[in-house]
């Protein structure tokens, strides 16, 4: 298996954070230059993704999303950990996503079963709509335009009394955010990024995936400077 060049100088230096991982990062994949970070290490993307990743829509300009090429990821091994903890806890997740056509699809799908037509709880992230589960959470607005957005939600953080909240940051614009009663607290199977698992009819549509972030759940004032 190849690693990034950083990984493996990473791997060659002893351990330590990488000067490439964000701070405070739990997870974290440059998809344009190939590092990834998870379960506490330096990793080859091929390490955090899986399924139907397909390893030739990856390239400086980032991880494509197109019906016509054969990429259909989905979170494996230390990635699926992390994230799947994380829901658990209560996290923050960032995308930087490349529009050539305009924002439609998937950025991601949290389920307890195999693909969003089986599961009875998830999450989705959808940049042509909202962010929403299966019982009342529907939070945000679709984005608005070609080019490069960068988007921050958070999910599942506990702010007592037996509720939740979740936020919703685009392009360095203040959170909007939303509280339920009830936690995420059903066992995740899936996390899948680009689509649905089902079809490709909520496939990303001409998409360059740039990056992905992983931290602890962040106060909706912490957004803003994430995603500027």
């Amino acid at each position: 298996m190849i690693l990034s060049s950083a990984a493996q100088m990473l791997n060659g230096s002893g351990g330590g954070l990488p000067p490439w991982l964000p701070d405070g990062a739990i997870a974290h994949m440059d998809l344009k230059t190939g590092d990834g970070y998870a379960g506490g290490a330096a990793r080859s993307i091929d390490e955090m993704l899986g399924g139907g990743f397909d390893p030739a829509a990856l390239s400086a300009s980032g991880l494509r999303f197109i019906e016509s090429n054969s990429n259909r990821p989905k979170a494996i091994g230390p990635l699926l950990a992390d994230i799947s903890a994380g829901l658990a806890a209560g996290c923050t997740v960032r995308f930087v996503l490349n529009f050539l056509n305009a924002p439609y699809g998937f950025a991601m799908f949290i389920g307890d079963n195999t693909n969003w037509d089986t599961s009875s709880d998830g999450i989705t992230v959808a940049v042509d709509d909202e962010m929403y589960d299966a019982v009342s959470l529907g939070l945000g607005a679709p984005l608005g335009s070609t080019g490069i957005h960068k988007l921050a939600v958070t999910l599942n953080r506990d702010v007592g009394g037996g509720d939740y909240e979740y936020a919703w940051c685009l392009d360095g614009a203040a959170a909007t955010t939303q509280t339920v009663p009830y936690a995420a607290s059903w066992l995740v199977n899936t996390i899948l990024f680009g689509w649905d698992g089902v079809d490709d009819t909520q496939l990303l549509d001409n998409v360059y995936w740039e990056g992905f972030t992983l931290w602890q759940a962040k106060l909706p004032a912490g957004l803003p400077p994430l995603t500027a």
